[in-house]
């Protein structure tokens, strides 16, 4: 991807690429935040997704909403506030996401937001509850690394007066920098500074001193002279587009002016399919046109033709058709386009997230300009503007709007701009001055690199959550395994055992991968030796737990509640314990590339989905490998028997025959009443029921072997 990159934009690619700390990516208007998302989406290895406050946001930055995304509701989210309003705590509902999506959360290595500054502190503690609930880790969003991009002093969260109330009793500010869970994560702030859309100093300082409320009697008047001036037209009777405060000011003057055209209108409708929300529409779903009316593209031509925020003229409309004129006199023929609503999924074969489309919507990429809301201005830029801001209402709308042009002398003003209408947020200016300075910032960017690649290494030898997990599923399995599987129950004690004094060890390799961290040696080799000698040491152990679980992958339980607890923590333990495997493995052939291990933990977390494939494979296995069972076969055909039989007669499995009593019958082979009542759980009444039944599956089974 050609394109400029200034120190400081490197600095900032270097701490999201090849780090975990995560980023505020800042910079005033026109220092190429935008530019910044999309070459980080183009080019980092990282698995990602790209998440904004609002639905158009999302469309423009190719990404999904919040909401969405994790399956927020729309009211404010109040952590652990048990004497407010149950209409302002996380309903029940809202707890559970479709097990697609937590593939996706648990494989995720970044989380990507646009539009920071419109995020509310509530909003993103519920992602930070999200995060840690489904990815089963406690730090800050779940040890995920952010990139937060936008700029404070812009524009701010919206935030309802019925809100407000509740809102105060629990954060300090609406603004994302008060939530709770970012006052507990570490994050560095990189602050672009190279303005490309402005290049007059003059214009630049009285951009600064609005953004900054440090207005100077001398530069309020400077930009008061364009109250009144003449808006430049242009050759083609262009106007200038006008940027008000509000929706209904735009649409007044953008009404009037249509209505004053001759023709009769045109509507276009747009074309909605599949999944695609009203407040997410990118574009009018009824466009009213004219021959003469002052329009404006509101996306990117992929052949270059137009951009959004162009303006231009409609000539005609014919047959569907619109033909434009632009500034230069170019026309073009304008027809529908496409913008999708996605959903992110995971592709079955790849394993990569992926975008879904989950609706379109198809309309002309026009809208009327001769007004638009500042809000609606944001990200766009024009050279020549008339700016109503007299009711400014919102902290950042000023700045906003007047950083939109190019230059001091493409600004019309309707009204003079006040000192009342530049004010400070104190909370936002208590915030920047306390970024860390830059110097600093820079300065550590190596270490976070070196830091980086010593937390992946020592994560593979912590095997403390497989020790919980393996301890979970015994005393799971204490009244199930230990009947009827005796000797595979005394095997996985076994494994607990061995993997809690690995654990005691591997806490201490851990120690000793810290003290060759903080040595600040760049001896690679000694690094390597280390770990290798450790994977020696580590790994058989490690292949005795695997071997220990894999046993146990499809072993039939009675009570349903049961085996779907058991079922759940034996995902859990196999993703664990292959982590650690396969990492080893690598060490082990010499692979010791920090992408390699990130590549293993996100196969390992995707390969939960495989455990069925996992249960046929060790079924073929397990006829000569389980303790205790030889005829794996005939089990099977007792297995498929009792299912057939609860089916029918509508009783649960267990009380036609328990599991173990199964076990027996099929280790046995009993060929006469006898031999059958001599097996435990197996008594008179049982054999009146089903006892000729089974001793004919016997002896059929005996027949073929």
């Amino acid at each position: 991807m050609a394109m400029e990159k200034d120190v400081i934009f490197e600095m900032a690619e270097r701490y999201v690429k090849a780090t975990g700390r995560s980023v505020f990516l800042t910079g005033k208007a026109g220092t190429g935040k935008t530019t910044f998302l999309k070459y980080i989406t183009q080019t980092t290895a990282k698995r990602f997704v790209v998440l904004a406050p609002t639905g158009v946001a999302a469309i423009n930055a190719g990404g999904s909403t919040i909401h969405s995304f994790f399956q927020l509701p729309l009211c404010p989210y109040l952590p652990d506030v048990k004497e407010l309003i149950t209409e302002y705590q996380m309903p029940e509902r809202y707890r559970s996401l479709r097990k697609e999506r937590v593939k996706i959360i648990r494989t995720l290595d970044l989380l990507i937001i646009d539009e920071i500054s419109m995020v509310r502190a509530d909003l993103l503690d519920a992602v930070d509850m999200t995060l840690r609930k489904y990815r089963h880790n406690d730090k800050p969003f779940g040890a995920v690394q952010l990139l937060m991009i936008g700029d404070a002093q812009q524009l701010s969260p919206v935030v309802k007066d019925s809100e407000r109330q509740y809102m105060s009793q629990v954060y300090q500010s609406p603004y994302f920098f008060h939530s709770k869970a970012l006052s507990r994560l570490q994050y560095v702030t990189i602050e672009l500074q190279k303005v490309h859309r402005q290049k007059d100093a003059e214009f630049l300082d009285i951009l600064n001193a609005v953004r900054e409320d440090r207005m100077t009697a001398q530069l309020l008047r400077k930009i008061n002279e364009r109250v009144g001036v003449p808006p430049v037209r242009q050759e083609d009777g262009t106007e200038p587009i006008r940027l008000t405060t509000h929706n209904v000011r735009a649409d007044e003057v953008n009404s009037r002016k249509l209505a004053e055209l001759p023709d009769d209108p045109s509507l276009f409708t747009a074309q909605i399919e599949g999944d695609f929300p009203e407040h997410s529409y990118p574009a009018d779903e009824v466009l009213e046109l004219k021959p003469g009316a002052q329009v404006m593209f509101i996306r990117n031509d992929s052949e270059g033709k137009y951009y959004n925020g162009k303006l231009a003229k409609v000539e005609k409309i014919a047959k569907g058709v619109v033909t434009v004129s632009d500034s230069n006199g170019e026309m073009i023929d304008v027809t529908p386009v496409e913008w999708p609503n996605t959903q992110y999924e995971l592709d079955d074969e790849s394993g990569e997230i992926c975008q879904n489309v989950v609706g379109t919507f198809r309309q002309l990429p026009l809208r009327i300009a001769w007004a638009i809301t500042i809000h609606k201005s944001q990200g766009l830029t024009f050279d020549n503007v008339i700016i109503d801001a007299g009711a400014a209402f919102a902290f950042g709308q000023v700045y906003v709007a007047l950083s939109r042009c190019r230059s001091l002398e493409g600004i019309t003003l309707e009204s003079p701009i006040t000192s009342s209408g530049i004010y400070r947020d104190m909370h936002v200016a208590a915030f920047n001055e306390g970024f860390m300075p830059l110097e600093t910032v820079s300065y550590r960017v190596e270490l976070e690199e070196r830091g980086y690649a010593f937390d992946q290494y020592r994560s593979v030898f912590d095997f403390n959550g497989a020790c919980s997990s393996l301890r979970y599923m015994l005393k799971l399995w204490r009244g199930v395994l230990s009947e009827t599987y005796p000797e595979l129950y005394a095997g996985m004690e076994a494994a607990s055992k061995a993997l809690h004094d690995a654990a005691k060890v591997a806490d201490t390799f851990r120690q000793q991968l810290k003290n060759i961290e903080s040595s600040q040696a760049q001896d690679d080799i000694y690094l390597k030796e280390r770990l290798t000698k450790a994977t020696g040491y580590f790994l058989p152990m490690i292949r005795t737990v695997r071997d220990a679980a894999m046993d146990i992958i499809g072993l039939e339980i009675d009570n349903k509640e049961t085996k779907k607890k058991v079922n759940d923590v034996l995902e859990e333990l196999l993703i664990e314990v292959d982590i650690i495997f396969n990492s080893l493995e690598n060490f082990e052939r010499g692979e010791f590339g920090i992408d390699t291990v990130c590549r293993v933990r996100t196969e390992c977390h995707l390969q939960d989905r495989n455990l069925a494939r996992r249960r046929k494979l060790r079924k073929v296995t397990r006829a000569a490998d389980e303790p205790g069972i030889v005829n794996e076969e005939l089990r099977d055909r007792l297995q498929q028997w009792r299912s057939d039989r609860f089916k029918a007669d509508n009783v649960p499995a267990y009380t036609i025959m328990h599991q173990s009593t199964l076990i027996q019958i099929a280790t046995l082979i009993p060929s006469t009443r006898q031999e059958l009542l001599a097996i435990k759980g197996f008594g008179e009444a049982s054999f009146r029921k089903y006892g000729e039944q089974i001793l004919e599956i016997c002896s059929e089974y005996k027949k073929c072997h």
